[in-house]
């Protein structure tokens, strides 16, 4: 062969690699997880479903990074800068009904993937701050949670619910959860808020400080109706567990939201298929960092998200919770 047709077979073999796609042999399908901050469950387990991609779903390759959460995670998804983002089944209704201009820019078509927990929010104090109630907050130092995140988020909807505007009613910090713990420890604040599984690592270090009790404070009855009632598909009614922390002697009422992974429309949907699947099959490789991963089965999965968010399924997923009977 002539140097000139090297040249042209050259040519030609770069335009086929061009063509929308087409990828070389071996070509690994790369994306990353964004997930939380370090001290909540998010981060954990992000790089723990990262594993299971890497090792049981073929030519795959899935890394986790930390975020400030929910909504940081969802500007990145949309901008095209992470492949798979944690949120909660309300952002998926949100952002496809255009309910998210302010932080998205316009709709976007957000797909479910799967949900993993409930997510009771935590507000939480220690004896001796005079906080009893929500309402108690008032005057007080208090963490609103990182920027950005679903913490930050939720609190807003809270506070404003109950007529507290945190930025003349509060002493304002914008903390993550290890951050607002260390500071409450320190007695730099007086309470925090934070939206994440129980238990979250951080609060159990926490309720288990000596010399320190810790206290949450409940969310119910007619407070936690009229928190819904401003916010419909947001909250649902929930309880943390007796004996779900150390500081917890008795059930307590409180609010949650659940916690979901989010792609763009645009995700393979073969290759998704292939990730839940692994997910599933995988669940006790994610039980280190999140317990409640052996309990989690495709039919909880589908059940503690909302309709309106199942309606968002991404297909790969659906394809699988069909093939399971957890979707008729």
């Amino acid at each position: 062969m002539t140097y000139r047709m090297w040249q042209i077979a050259l040519v030609f073999f770069l335009a086929v690699l061009l063509l929308p796609g087409v990828a070389m042999a071996g070509e690994k399908f790369s994306f990353s997880i964004v997930t939380g901050g370090t001290g909540g469950v998010w981060y954990p387990l992000g790089g723990a479903i990262g594993g299971v991609i890497g090792k049981n779903v073929p030519n795959t390759d899935a890394n986790t990074e930390a975020t400030t959460a929910a909504i940081d995670n969802l500007k990145l998804l949309v901008a095209g800068k992470a492949g798979m983002a944690f949120a909660y089944d309300y952002h998926a209704v949100w952002a496809n009904e255009g309910k998210m201009l302010k932080e998205l820019g316009k709709k976007q078509p957000l797909r479910v993937v799967l949900s993993f927990y409930e997510q009771p929010f935590h507000i939480t104090t220690k004896e001796g701050t005079g906080i009893r109630s929500v309402m108690d907050l008032k005057g007080k130092r208090v963490s609103t949670g990182a920027p950005n995140s679903g913490t930050e988020e939720q609190a807003d909807y809270v506070l404003g619910a109950l007529g507290i505007d945190w930025n003349k009613d509060l002493k304002r910090e914008k903390l993550g959860a290890s951050e607002s713990v260390a500071a409450l420890k320190d007695g730099k604040i007086d309470a925090f808020f934070w939206s994440g599984a129980v238990p979250t690592s951080s609060i159990i270090d926490l309720s288990s400080t000596p010399g320190l009790k810790m206290v949450l404070l409940p969310v119910g009855g007619e407070v936690a109706d009229k928190i819904m009632k401003a916010h419909p598909a947001v909250f649902h009614k929930t309880a943390f567990a007796k004996g779900s922390y150390s500081a917890l002697d008795k059930d307590m009422e409180a609010i949650a939201i659940t916690a979901v992974v989010n792609v763009m429309d645009t995700f393979p949907a073969d290759k998704m298929y292939q990730i839940v699947s692994a997910i599933f099959a995988n669940s006790k490789d994610l039980s280190a960092v999140w317990k409640g991963a052996t309990q989690l089965t495709p039919e909880k999965a589908i059940a503690q998200m909302t309709p309106e968010a199942i309606k968002y399924l991404h297909p790969g997923a659906e394809k699988f919770f069909r093939e399971k009977g957890a979707l008729k």
